[in-house]
């Protein structure tokens, strides 16, 4: 049995079960990281940070949880981190109300916090679990707005991608943290700054800045939008006991969308322009630069149509009656929906560019138990990385530097309608046609690269142009057999066009989309 020395001066023994003894004795503590109003400086609200028994192994926050998930226990750990922070500050609360935010996990908030009269709680949500586990999160977040609390999504700058489910979220403030923001490109950062100015100017939300430790980092937060400001260099973490008195938070209410899409009213319209309208919505997506929430909707070939979509942050199939698509993304919102309609010839189609109601259908996909979450971050970094397209043209690239030749870059879209197996046979007739110098490179259903190394300097575009013209040759000669069956290519050439191999793969898909919009059949040079 563990004997416990309960005096204050007394360092715990915490064997044999050091976790279980923090939490069976209340060896808990909560230190408060003060938050100001960026602008006046006043304090505004505190956050409550875990500590376990000062000068023990498991004194912060990164012991406990990892003590935590090695023994089952992250939610018993949340739980009791939530109950110590909040009876430590209903022993100090002052006569005006004070804001506290508190973290939690996706185990751990499964009930309502006893919350003290006059302390209002933000429940701090990770930013990165949107992306390990979005079906999780979402209905966590549903649990917390249950509850009439609101809800900061912290950490936003640890990656761009979860700026596609703002709008899903709707937090009332959003957390950026300088010192990840420090370690991303630079037109990263302004593209997150954008997205979240844009959300905070539709919804009012606050935008607070973490890691401010001097005054380089408080004028970096006000050029980021800081509405509230945390760090060192603003005031450091202290007992509850010793928290100077601050003023309160007043956070926006979130709208709701005012017609749910299950709701929303649809037309009937020929077949054609049902298959036009989800056509555009697939285009515009294809070209996008932003990442996007992307959810499939209808059957299989639903899931198959939306395989090669552009940047996609998290993707998502609802098995509906019908077939479409929907997209969010920081500043993108449509759904397009073709339901059956009253005959053959007909569909009921919705149409909505609405961000509320995109967003309610992708949050109710998302929180569908069925929806499978995304593969961890954490799995996925100890896991082998298989290479994108943009490594094998760097690979390539720097290759023919070497050696004073070019690489030249094809995108092969396949476009239309077929009998069962003609798009392969189609395909396998394009990769015949290819050099056998030349690598073919399958990047979907849909889509398929062609890398030329070693070119000439001086005639690398007519060797584009004669690997192009067999490619499309050889679905010509299978238009008899397949006569609704396109192919579109577009192509970049390196070092001639494109500096980097990133610039190659954007240049090529701008002329594969130009070649697309000519009507297909035909290739492009970028530029074009």
């Amino acid at each position: 049995m563990t004997t416990l020395d309960t005096r204050p001066d007394a360092r715990p023994d915490l064997r044999p079960d050091p976790l279980g003894v923090v939490l069976g004795r209340g060896l808990l503590r909560t230190v408060l990281q003060p938050v100001h109003d960026a602008v006046t400086g006043a304090g505004v609200a505190v956050e409550a940070l875990l500590r376990g028994p000062a000068d023990s192994a498991l004194a912060s926050p990164a012991h406990l949880f990892r003590a935590a998930a090695a023994t089952g226990r992250t939610a018993e750990l949340d739980r009791a981190a939530r109950d110590t922070a909040l009876a430590a500050l209903a022993g100090v609360l002052p006569a005006a109300p004070r804001t506290v935010f508190l973290n939690t996990s996706l185990e751990g908030f499964t009930d309502a916090p006893d919350v003290p009269p006059g302390l209002q709680v933000v429940v701090d949500v990770s930013a990165r679990s949107l992306l390990r586990a979005p079906g999780p999160t979402v209905r966590l977040l549903r649990r917390v707005r249950a509850l009439g609390l609101p809800v900061a999504l912290d950490d936003l700058g640890a990656d761009v991608d979860v700026t596609a489910l703002l709008t899903v979220v709707r937090p009332e403030v959003v957390k950026l943290d300088l010192r990840r923001l420090a370690r991303r490109p630079a037109d990263e950062v302004a593209a997150l700054a954008g997205s979240v100015g844009a959300h905070t100017a539709r919804t009012g939300a606050l935008v607070l800045v973490e890691s401010v430790e001097d005054e380089d980092d408080r004028r970096s937060a006000l050029a980021l939008g800081a509405d509230l400001v945390q760090g060192w260099g603003v005031a450091h973490p202290v007992r509850p006991e010793d928290l100077p008195a601050t003023g309160t938070l007043v956070l926006p209410t979130p709208a709701r969308p005012a017609v749910p899409w299950r709701s929303a009213p649809s037309r009937t319209v020929p077949v054609a322009v049902a298959d036009a309208a989800l056509a555009h919505l697939r285009l515009r997506t294809r070209r996008r630069q932003d990442p996007v929430a992307l959810v499939s909707l209808g059957g299989p070939a639903a899931r198959r149509s939306a395989a090669d979509l552009g940047r996609v942050a998290v993707r998502a199939h609802a098995d509906l009656d019908g077939h479409g698509l929907a997209v969010l993304g920081p500043d993108a919102a449509c759904v397009v929906l073709a339901r059956p309609g009253r005959t053959l010839a007909e569909r009921e189609l919705l149409v909505s560019h609405d961000p509320d109601l995109v967003a309610d259908l992708v949050g109710d996909v998302l929180a569908d138990e069925r929806t499978p979450a995304r593969e961890s971050v954490d799995a996925a970094e100890a896991s082998p990385r298989h290479p994108t397209l943009t490594d094998v043209v760097a690979q390539a690239l720097e290759a023919d530097r070497a050696t004073g030749t070019g690489t030249g870059l094809l995108l092969v879209g396949v476009d239309g309608t077929c009998r069962r197996g003609g798009r392969e046979a189609v395909v396998r007739r394009m990769r015949r046609a290819v050099r056998s110098v030349d690598r073919w490179l399958p990047l979907g259903p849909d889509l398929f690269a062609v890398l030329l190394t070693g070119l000439p300097r001086a005639g690398s575009e007519g060797v584009v142009e004669r690997v192009a013209d067999a490619l499309l040759l050889a679905v010509e000669l299978a238009v008899d057999d397949h006569p609704t069956m396109s192919v579109s290519i577009g192509a970049s050439l390196a070092p001639v066009r494109a500096v980097t191999a990133a610039e190659a793969h954007r240049q090529a898909s701008a002329a594969l989309e130009s070649a697309r919009g000519a009507g297909g059949g035909c290739a492009r040079i970028w530029p074009v």
